[in-house]
């Protein structure tokens, strides 16, 4: 299983930084990272339950003076569409197919509203996973929302302007259960803040309606959760050694042509030099070089080996990123598998 998407972008930088002043190329590229949950192998089929209360008293007081029934509604179903969306969207890109096409329920149990500890009975769970042909249940619990505005001006005038933003703040509580189980497996809390400015420094800027601001927060949270049940993609760069010598600047014009084999040749001449430096800076190339073919233990190895030449930041850096991976990549094994 290749943990290390295709694609690999060159960015040469010139700037100093990690104490020293050189020129440097970025490797862009994708790593698949675990999810802090771990099913057990014979879940397969994955439902996904609504039973967040449908009740005024999720928004918060301001946000609820003069709401009707009827608005109530309306924002209830935004908000749970809205999540179940940025859910969805992470369980489709996920690795893991089985999860891709979970079961979409609404029920809902209205002596839920504002008990946290009034969870399914054991009873409940398998009635419900014999009835819809489940192995797991993602349960939203409940939501919470508020959304306020807030106003800065330069001076007492009220025309003076300064600062007008909207800040929509969520809290979602998730449970996970497990037929048989008498408790729950998981339970995980979302809690996000996010900001809509549309006069900043006195300019104002278009943003996004009311509807639009709700429907982005809520969804963003879904992302989120989503995020914490399946191992998903995210970005990562390391950086390369590419000068002053001109050795280096070679290998480093051969990568951003995409002759990495080429390159290596010339890392490989470089760690038999008499230069301490050089060697090590030729090793965590060489790393960065396996970690792109999926080789962490060779790439590993190398960098003990460069830093045993000499400790660059750049290079002890690299080293904390690389332990990270290995220490994910028996998790992501075991969760892809």
């Amino acid at each position: 299983m290749n943990f290390i998407r295709a694609f690999i972008l060159i960015v040469g930088i010139g700037l100093g930084f990690y104490g020293c002043a050189g020129i440097y190329s970025v490797v862009d590229f994708e790593v698949l990272e675990p999810a802090n949950v771990s099913f057990p192998d014979h879940v397969s089929q994955l439902l996904v339950l609504n039973r967040a209360p449908f009740s005024f008293e999720v928004f918060s007081e301001d946000n609820r003076k003069g709401m009707k029934k009827e608005h109530l509604l309306m924002l209830d179903t935004l908000i749970s569409n809205s999540i179940f969306r940025g859910l969805k969207e992470v369980l489709l890109q996920s690795p893991i197919e089985r999860f891709h096409n979970p079961k979409w329920l609404s029920e809902r149990r209205a002596d839920t509203a504002l008990i946290e500890d009034l969870i399914l009975t054991r009873r409940e769970v398998n009635e419900i996973c014999s009835i819809f042909g489940g192995d797991a249940i993602i349960s939203m619990e409940m939501y919470t929302m508020d959304l306020d505005e807030k106003f800065y001006y330069y001076t007492d005038d009220p025309s003076s302007l300064q600062t007008h933003y909207y800040q929509v703040t969520n809290q979602i509580k998730w449970i996970i259960y497990l037929p048989d189980n008498p408790r729950p497996f998981d339970r995980y809390t979302t809690v996000d803040t996010i900001y809509f400015t549309d006069v900043e420094d006195g300019r104002y800027r278009i943003t996004p309606n009311v509807a639009e601001m709700v429907r982005e927060a809520f969804f963003n949270s879904g992302v989120k959760y989503g995020r914490y049940l399946v191992p998903v993609w995210t970005n990562a760069s390391r950086t390369l050694f590419s000068g002053r010598e001109d050795s280096l600047r070679e290998a480093s014009r051969m990568t951003g042509e995409g002759d990495w084999d080429q390159a290596f040749g010339i890392w490989r001449n470089l760690a038999e030099s008499g230069d301490s430096t050089v060697i090590a800076k030729s090793f965590h190339n060489m790393a960065i070089f396996y970690e792109l073919e999926d080789n962490l233990d060779s790439a590993s190895i190398l960098l003990d080996k460069a830093l045993q030449y000499d400790s660059l930041e750049v290079i002890e850096f690299y080293r904390e990123d690389l332990d990270v991976r290995l220490l994910n990549r028996s998790e992501v094994l075991k969760q892809v598998l």
